[in-house]
């Protein structure tokens, strides 16, 4: 269609034409913008599936268990009370809310250096109030003095 050939209804229908892809087009802006608005809040926009989810963020700080020393100190009071026939890493387990592999693998590592903690039998451990009193009385060298060489 060339320009001079062009009627005055011909305009107007362009101009109507023009008004209405404005329309929609500001109508398209307003939906980006609700879209928008809702990444911000937190809510993720469904997928092809129409399946809604929320984004949700993650919790900083401690969680159940990862305080240091909670599971050395448990343990040692769950021993003490045991008596001198001690306890069974089974029934420590039970008793604590444990895994019993994760009571194995802290006595394989940290209750072996643990002074008071003694292997009474195989799976079976007690605590012996001395050991920790002579692990503590051991003698340090001051900073100023020349260690003694006991040969």
């Amino acid at each position: 269609m060339k320009l001079n050939q062009l009627t005055s209804a011909d305009v107007k229908e362009l101009a109507k034409l023009v008004q209405e892809k404005e329309a929609l087009q500001r109508k398209i802006s307003e939906i980006e913008q609700k879209i928008q608005n809702l990444w911000k809040v937190g809510t993720k926009v469904p997928g092809k599936r129409g399946v809604k989810t929320q984004i949700t963020e993650k919790k900083r700080g401690p969680e159940k268990g990862t305080i240091p020393g909670r599971l050395k100190s448990s343990i040692i009071e769950a021993l003490k009370n045991s008596g001198s026939q001690g306890l069974t890493v089974k029934e420590l387990s039970q008793r604590l809310g444990v895994k019993v592999n994760n009571l194995y693998c802290w006595f394989y590592t940290t209750g072996k250096k643990t002074p008071g903690i003694i292997k009474l039998s195989k799976g079976r451990y007690g605590f012996d109030e001395s050991l920790v009193e002579k692990e503590k009385t051991k003698e340090k060298p001051l900073e100023n003095e020349p260690l003694k060489n006991d040969q």
